[in-house]
């Protein structure tokens, strides 16, 4: 399971990072419903196409800590 959580992190990282190569911007946004529960989203447009990721805040705080993803996001709402 680790692995498979690293594997997709590490594409998401790259996704971000080309995207930012691009001269775009990923961006990623922060809902809470009114149960309290957390959706998050991030969203990449690139040259190639569009990618849109849902993530559990657990994932999102393991993504920012990757080299280079947290300067490239646009934070949108209060997910940073």
């Amino acid at each position: 399971m680790a692995l498979k959580v690293f594997r997709r992190l590490r594409s998401l990282q790259q996704d971000i990072l080309a995207c930012q190569k691009e001269g775009r911007r990923a961006r990623i946004s922060r809902q809470v419903n009114p149960e309290g529960d957390h959706r998050i989203e991030l969203w990449m447009e690139r040259v190639a196409g569009r990618r849109v990721s849902m993530l559990q805040p657990a994932e999102y705080e393991l993504l920012a800590r990757l080299p280079g993803v947290r300067d490239a996001l646009e934070v949108l709402d209060e997910a940073a």
